[in-house]
């Protein structure tokens, strides 16, 4: 009888043991996902500030040959998230076709064959390349050969759109307006949470302290 007894007491330990593994083991794991997604969290936020800096140098680029960056405060704003597919009458359609060389920057309704300034490969579109479409994807086509505007646009490394405000083009015959207030354009990532509250469009202005905090607290903008 004592070694039966001695038996059940040591299955009893071993239960217990195994319990406690267990649990070691899911708090283990549950640090070191929150590691790897901090860590991924860490390099989308790295790579937003790049693609930002490349957009931002490419809009120097594109101003210096133009002598201003693309006007599109008469556009209509597409949300950070994308819902509804873009259209190439908003504001993220024309920077984008600006950048390609589709627009000068304050006529959105005449093509011009202008250079591409913007390398495309580096950046994620809502609407991905084809065989097709990659063909024609910047290059003037037909007779004469003008550039295509495209219903596209660039996406953050959450899939969110960046969002860019500049001020409105002056209408035909008008002097500027002169309401804008910004030093430059406004150009920014809506964040992880792909929420935002956006600047005022006719003077790229944010209200009070939205720019930092709320919604907006983990945007990430471009510097102009």
């Amino acid at each position: 009888m004592p070694p039966l007894r001695h038996h059940r007491r040591a299955a009893a330990f071993t239960l217990i043991e195994l319990l406690a593994v267990m649990m070691i083991i899911a708090i283990l794991g549950a640090i070191t996902l929150g590691v790897v997604r901090s860590s991924k969290q860490r390099a989308a936020i790295a790579r937003a500030k790049g693609e930002l800096a490349a957009l931002a140098a490419a809009l120097e680029r594109y101003k210096a040959h133009y002598g201003d960056y693309p006007e599109t405060g008469n556009a209509g704003q597409a949300t950070p998230i994308v819902g509804a597919a873009i259209a190439a009458s908003q504001a993220q359609a024309l920077l984008l076709n600006a950048l390609i060389g589709v627009y000068g920057p304050t006529n959105f309704a005449t093509r011009i064959n202008g250079p591409n300034f913007l390398e495309i490969s580096k950046f994620k579109l809502e609407f991905d390349l084809t065989t097709n479409t990659a063909a024609t994807f910047g290059q003037a086509q037909g007779t004469p050969p003008t550039k295509l505007a495209v219903a596209n646009c660039l996406l953050d490394p959450w899939g969110n759109r960046y969002m860019y405000y500049y001020k409105p083009a002056p209408a035909a015959g008008r002097p500027p307006t002169n309401t804008w207030r910004a030093p430059a354009y406004v150009l920014y990532s809506a964040g992880p949470d792909g929420q935002h509250v956006a600047p005022a469009t006719a003077t790229g202005l944010f209200t009070g302290t939205t720019q930092t905090t709320g919604t907006n607290a983990d945007n990430i903008f471009a510097s102009p």
